[in-house]
């Protein structure tokens, strides 16, 4: 999980680049006919390996929430499980991002020009948006089904934490500002190129051990209020 995925997306954001350069006009060309038999086996490796990824990242939740504090043990290379578990993260990006993120993008594209006191009211609810959408995450990856994470379960599940949802909010919020931070830094400071490399890598490291940090303190935060939130005994009538 260290080095496999830098190296893989390395040699596939070129392909994903050409990808996007093929259009109805010339995708019968002999290039572009070359390209998708070449590259579809990297494009593939490299979205099953993200998928093992949030598999583990998704042990470590589940593991977190019934309060065990060693870390799980390394999922079996299993394509349908992975694959799974790759839609129950896309599915909870989805319902998370696109309902919490509405409130500050339809602000935004109402405002127009954004001043000091516009750019204080997006970010109060950009963070009101990730609260909303870590929850849901919470949801579809605990639940055996990702319809569980609807509206109306996510917003009843803050509300029964109440004041204890804050901490890890800000704890998510924080880590993704310096993780954004950092890669800003590298990508658009580095020195030289080969310090760029180096710095990529080492923002992937910190980027994996900020996802394990986070998905721990989610964990933790079910774990302890388990019985409040009920969600088995609701979901499961």
């Amino acid at each position: 999980m260290v080095l496999l995925p830098p190296f893989l997306a390395i040699m596939a954001f070129p392909v994903f680049d050409m990808a996007v350069q093929i259009t109805p006009e010339n995708a019968l060309s002999p290039v572009n006919l070359l390209i998708v038999p070449f590259s579809l086996p990297l494009v593939i490796s490299f979205t099953l390996t993200v998928g093992y990824i949030l598999l583990f990242l998704g042990r470590v939740l589940a593991s977190s929430a019934t309060g065990e504090e060693d870390h799980p043990r390394f999922p079996v290379w299993d394509r349908l499980e992975i694959l799974e578990e790759l839609a129950r993260w896309i599915w909870a990006a989805m319902v998370g991002l696109a309902i919490g993120g509405l409130p500050a993008v339809f602000y935004w594209r109402t405002r127009g020009a954004v001043g000091w006191f516009d750019l204080t009211v997006i970010s109060v609810l950009v963070v009101i948006g990730l609260g909303y959408a870590q929850m849901a995450m919470m949801i579809a990856l605990l639940h055996d089904s990702i319809a569980a994470a609807n509206p109306v379960v996510v917003v009843r599940s803050i509300a029964r934490i109440g004041k204890g949802y804050v901490q890890p909010c800000l704890v998510t919020c924080l880590t993704l500002v310096g993780i954004l931070t950092t890669w800003t830094m590298v990508l658009l400071h580095s020195p030289s190129l080969g310090l760029g490399l180096v710095g990529l890598w080492g923002c992937w490291v910190l980027t994996l051990y900020a996802a394990l940090m986070v998905v721990r303190v989610l964990g933790t935060l079910y774990y302890k209020n388990e019985t409040r939130l009920a969600w088995f005994r609701t979901w499961k009538g």
